[in-house]
């Protein structure tokens, strides 16, 4: 007979062993850094054509996207509203915890819509309006 029969032990092979386990844990290890440290684009919902400027600066806080189409539509958070809606804004601004609004403003916007819409903002309670652009 064999050794190792008669008293239940076997023979291991010599060769290389994968824990699967700590494997799994530094993936997921992996995915939570990742998605802590990813940066959300903030989107208004709608595609406008955004003017170009020399001296325009990345917004580093968060803030509450209001867009405005060519044909005249504000959009707050993909939803269509009013020029002079301060309440959906003020509203908007409480559910996202801010009070900076950025404007992105289609290049084909009439100014006086622009400045109605910029005062629903800060009538809503912004602090802050800024009005996003393309850097040159």
């Amino acid at each position: 007979m064999r050794r190792g029969v008669l008293t239940g032990r076997r023979r291991e092979r010599a060769g290389a062993v994968i824990e699967m386990a700590p494997l799994i844990d530094m993936v997921f290890i992996l995915l939570i850094f990742y998605i802590v440290s990813t940066s959300f684009a903030q989107d208004a919902g709608v595609v406008v054509n955004r003017p170009e400027s020399r001296s325009a600066l990345p917004v580093t806080t968060r803030y509450l996207p209001v867009a405005i189409t060519k044909m005249g539509t504000v959009h707050v958070a993909g939803r269509a509203i009013g020029p002079d809606d301060a309440a959906t804004i003020r509203s908007a601004l409480k559910d996202m915890d801010t009070r900076t609004v950025v404007i992105q403003a289609d290049r084909e916007v009439p100014t006086a819509l622009l400045l109605r819409v910029l005062d629903a903002c800060r009538a809503g309670g912004a602090d802050a309006v800024n009005v996003a652009a393309l850097p040159r």
